[in-house]
């Protein structure tokens, strides 16, 4: 075989483990419970046999960690981008990176379902050692590190865990309320934002 097929060969593998992930991530939104995921359902979903997954996945633990991993790694990249983007001002930075995560939520629903709903989706679901790092721990640390910056420079660990913890909540609560429940009179997104930042920022004032 030339090399040039070989790429080709090459380049359908890393298409079809795409189309896998997308997949397997549309019937977890779908399903809800990682358990009633099935390598067989998958397969279908993708448009390829068993065997086919099997090439790129060892089993179905394999192929959830993949998912959660690659969901997570995109979260982790728009809220960095997000940040990089709005320069060096530590306020600038932090609601830069508070409404990419609540867009990101908002745009790309079914993911965020399988990161925050999926049953099943923790470490131990997820077949991890104990002691591995969950999966979600560097967009957490990307949290922690703009609110540190803009809220309590010098401040200990724990009171910006807090602080990164208690946004990160208020940030959740608005993706997921207007995820499940997108017919009520919701308040602009910008404006729970702002509120969000706002308790924040003012706690740490305080």
């Amino acid at each position: 075989m030339t090399a040039t097929g070989t790429r080709r060969r090459r380049g359908r593998g890393h298409e079809l483990r795409d189309v896998v992930l997308e997949r397997t991530t549309d019937l977890l939104a779908e399903l809800g419970d990682v358990h009633a995921v099935t390598m067989r359902d998958v397969a279908a979903a993708a448009g390829v046999t068993p065997p086919s997954v099997y090439r790129h996945f060892a089993d179905k633990d394999a192929l959830i960690r993949a998912v959660i991993g690659a969901r997570f790694e995109e979260l982790t990249a728009v809220l960095r981008s997000a940040a990089t983007v709005a320069g060096g001002d530590a306020a600038a930075r932090l609601a830069a990176t508070a409404r990419a995560y609540v867009q990101w939520g908002l745009d790309h629903p079914g993911h965020y379902r399988v990161l925050f709903s999926a049953t099943n989706a923790g470490p131990e679901g997820l077949g991890l050692p104990a002691g591995t790092e969950h999966p979600g721990a560097e967009s957490h640390r990307t949290l922690i590190e703009v609110v540190a910056e803009a809220c309590l420079p010098g401040s200990t660990g724990d009171e910006t865990l807090v602080r990164a913890t208690e946004l990160w909540a208020s940030l959740h609560g608005i993706v997921d309320l207007r995820i499940t429940k997108p017919d009520m009179p919701w308040p602009h997104r910008d404006d729970l934002v702002d509120a969000a930042l706002a308790a924040v920022l003012t706690t740490s004032s305080s």
